[in-house]
């Protein structure tokens, strides 16, 4: 006997990376502040791959979440110009140095790991 449509339902397939699904999902339920400290782990991550591409799309997310009309923000823009400007050189090192620097600064003042 064939089962009629009305009893056949559509499931939707598990997603095909869990992991994935479940990064997507914490990452709408992140403060403001853990957003950036993950850019700085992307940037810090990608310097240490010496990967300047990538490296660098995390410095320019770092630069687009800067609010000008805080001062403090125009000395951060200086730190991440010239971590471009090293990562342009292939300098990972003083590209790393700098972000390190700026994501424990961060980590710290917001008492975050």
């Amino acid at each position: 006997m064939y089962a009629s449509s009305a009893t056949i339902r559509q499931v939707a397939p598990p997603p095909k990376n869990v992991a994935t699904a479940y990064q997507k999902e914490s990452a709408l339920n992140l403060s403001p502040s853990q957003v950036v400290l993950r850019l700085y782990d992307f940037s810090i991550l990608h310097c240490k791959k010496r990967d300047k591409l990538k490296a660098r799309d995390g410095v320019n997310a770092l630069i687009t979440g800067l609010n000008f009309e805080i001062p403090m923000a125009t000395d951060l823009y200086k730190l991440y110009d010239y971590a471009k400007r090293c990562l342009r050189k292939d300098d990972f090192e003083n590209a790393l140095l700098v972000l390190e620097e700026l994501r424990s600064a961060w980590a710290e003042a917001f008492k975050l790991n």
